[in-house]
Formats: structure tokens, C-alpha cells, sequence
């Protein structure tokens, strides 16, 4: 009789444990619900802030993301939405070296992340965009010699030459496409990456993610690994984006791209015109010493 009743109070503990844990079970994953569908809400009202150049009330959203401590999905998409803004070109408030350190953070602590290749192409293009002003600053320096003999030598401001005009492409889609150009990136096949996007572009079911396939081959374009790298066919794939998808939620992505992009190029064009000035200086002075 001991026995037997033992073995019932036994019973009854471990249907009683079992029935806690369920509970503890139970809690945890509504408590992870709410909190994703709260983060998500905030990353939603955050982009549609962005949308309305509200860079401040923008960034407010995505914080709120990084403030549920014990919730870390979404983070990496907080992480880097906060990047756009810092790198926007309309945004007052700019800040390239925030947003640098925005995206090396996604590098960093979420290398997992499907956003990784897109924050890897934004390191890489505002690297080059910081280095390019440093340049400018010490070319400047030029202009002192040209206030010097300003009076003799007079400079014809070159005209900016125009970009071609942007020629019609084929459309893409599919989103295995999508998915297996992403693998490519990250490979560094390149050319393979283009290809799998243009795939995109040539289907004609209208569900199809076109607008996510002109994005990636704007960023195919911008990445500084690619060695067949062209500012001008990156431009053309964000405008035609942002053209054919005006209400897509990548048409904002697109237009910070072709702000920092087309800043880029006249930040090239200014270093080489400097450059120029002072060889045109240095010759001027030589023959004025013979």
C-alpha cells in the first residue's frame, strides 16, 4: 500500500512539473510574438517617417527596436535603417560616420543577417566617399597658388560632362532568382549575380520582385569589389526603381543611393579638376622661371 501510494504522489509531481513548464513555455512564446509584432510595428512607422523626411522622428522608431533588450531579431533591420538615415542625402542632420558605424555594427554583431552584402556595399561606398573629401581638403590648398596668379593665368571652367542618357532595358523577376543572386554576391560572382537579376526582369508574372531586382543590380554596380564597376549603371537601375516602383518600400533605399552616388561622382570630378589647376600652375611657373 506504501508503495503504490508513493508511486501516485510521484505521479502527481510530474504531471505538475510538466504542466509548470508548459505554462513557462506558453508565456515565452507569447511574450516573443508580442515583442516581434511590436518591433515590426516600429521598423513599419519608422519607414514611413523616412518616407516623410521626418530623419528625426524616423530614428526615434528604430531605437525603439533596439530598446526591447531581450528581443534581438530585428535589430539587425533597426541597425541598418539607421544607417539610410545618417546617410541620406536630404537628411540635415547627416553623418557619414555614424552611418559607417551603423553598418559595420550589422557586420559585426549580426553576421548572419540577410541584410550583410547590402551594409558590406554601403561600407565600401562610404569609405571611398570620406576618403574623396579628405582629397579635397588637401587639394584645396591649391587654390591659395591660384588667387596668387589669378591675374595672369585665368582658368576656363571645363564643362561637367553629361551622363549618357539611361537606354530601356528588359524587365526581370522570380524570387529563386532573387535568393540565388544574393549567393552569388556573396561569392563574388558578380556576373552570375546580373544574371539570376536580369532573369527577374524577363518574366512577365506581374507578382514578380522586379523592384528588388533593380535594387540589386544597382548595388551589383556600387560594389567596390566589382571589377567591371559602373556609378553610371548603378544610377540607371535606382532611377528606373524608383521610376517604375514609386510606391515599392526599396524606392527610398534608392533614392539615398543616387544622393550619395551622384555626390561620389562630383567629388571625383572636383579632385581631378584640382588636380588639373595645379599642374596648369606648375607649368605656368616653370615657364615663367626660363
Amino acid at each position: 500500500m506504501g508503495g503504490e501510494r508513493n508511486r501516485a504522489w510521484k505521479y502527481v509531481y510530474l504531471c505538475s512539473a510538466s504542466l509548470i513548464l508548459l505554462s513557462l513555455l506558453s508565456c515565452t512564446a507569447i511574450k516573443d510574438y508580442r515583442l516581434r509584432k511590436e518591433a515590426q510595428e516600429y521598423l513599419l512607422h519608422g519607414q514611413k517617417l523616412l518616407a516623410q523626411k521626418n530623419y528625426d522622428g524616423a530614428l526615434d522608431e528604430y531605437r525603439k527596436v533596439l530598446s526591447l533588450i531581450s528581443y534581438k531579431p530585428l535589430q539587425d533591420e533597426a541597425l541598418f535603417n539607421m544607417g539610410l538615415v545618417y546617410a541620406h542625402f536630404g537628411n540635415p542632420k547627416r553623418d557619414y560616420e555614424k552611418s559607417l558605424s551603423l553598418f559595420l555594427k550589422v557586420l559585426n554583431d549580426y553576421p548572419e543577417s540577410h541584410l550583410v552584402e547590402e551594409a558590406k556595399i554601403w561600407v565600401a561606398v562610404l569609405q571611398e566617399s570620406m576618403e574623396s573629401v579628405k582629397k579635397i581638403d588637401k587639394l584645396n590648398q591649391t587654390l591659395k597658388d591660384i588667387r596668387k596668379v589669378k591675374q595672369t593665368f585665368k582658368e576656363k571652367e571645363p564643362e561637367k560632362p553629361k551622363p549618357p542618357e539611361a537606354r530601356p532595358e528588359e524587365p526581370v523577376e522570380g524570387k529563386e532568382y532573387i535568393i540565388r543572386s544574393q549567393k552569388l554576391l556573396a561569392t563574388g560572382n558578380y556576373e552570375g549575380a546580373i544574371v539570376e537579376n536580369q532573369k527577374v526582369l524577363s518574366l512577365s508574372d506581374p507578382r514578380s520582385p522586379k523592384d528588388e531586382a533593380l535594387l540589386n543590380l544597382g548595388l551589383i554596380y556600387a560594389h567596390s569589389g566589382n571589377p567591371q564597376r559602373d556609378v553610371e549603371k548603378s544610377l540607371e537601375f535606382f532611377k528606373r526603381l524608383i521610376k517604375n516602383y514609386p510606391k515599392s518600400s526599396l524606392a527610398e533605399q534608392a533614392k539615398i543611393w543616387i544622393g550619395i552616388l551622384e555626390e561620389k561622382e562630383e567629388l571625383d570630378y572636383l579632385i581631378q579638376k584640382l588636380k588639373q589647376v595645379d599642374i596648369d600652375i606648375e607649368e605656368m611657373k616653370r615657364k615663367k622661371t626660363q
